[in-house]
């Protein structure tokens, strides 16, 4: 999938599934935007799928993809299956000097497409409630707010719930 022309990013970039070898640049791009909100991220503990993300989201009928310019990863997004009818939305990143020009919507509908593909009904997803501006994001595609939940991390995250039928 190439992202649209006009959105501003490089028309070298490519999404793409992902492969063992992107994991390191995975995990420093997800843990780089965590620093910019002031948090730690603690891989281990609380998203240690990702470091074999292609294996754990295949097993739950999920795709995981990457944007990558060249050999550069620049973003994530992830879909999984919870049931027959829920797809559920994970890791949407983008990297800060790739944001505001449409790629986050790209991956979102990407997901949201597979999740179609897959019969869902509905798609749902989990955010911080400290990611603002992918709030927006999602409102702006139809997601609806659904509630919220304590994770009881190291960061004391609190995460809203969004929910999309399909």
């Amino acid at each position: 999938m190439k992202c649209r022309q006009d959105a501003g990013v490089s028309s070298e970039m490519k999404i793409r599934p992902v492969i063992k070898r992107d994991v390191p640049q995975i995990i420093k791009l997800i843990g780089d935007i965590w620093v910019e909100y002031d948090c730690v991220w603690n891989l281990e503990q609380e998203d240690k799928h990702l470091l074999a993300p292609d294996d754990y989201f295949h097993s739950h009928n999920g795709e995981f993809w990457v944007a990558a310019i060249k050999s550069e990863i620049i973003a994530t997004v992830a879909v999984l299956m919870l049931d027959d009818t829920t797809a559920e939305l994970k890791s949407l990143y983008v990297r800060k000097d790739f944001r505001k020009q449409g790629l986050g919507e790209d991956l979102t509908n990407l997901a949201v497409e597979f999740a179609r593909m897959k019969r869902a009904r509905k798609i749902i997803l989990w955010s911080d409630t400290r990611f603002t501006k992918a709030h927006r994001l999602y409102e702006r595609m139809k997601f609806q707010k659904t509630g919220e939940r304590e994770l009881n991390d190291l960061n004391n995250s609190v995460e809203f719930g969004f929910k999309r039928n399909l």
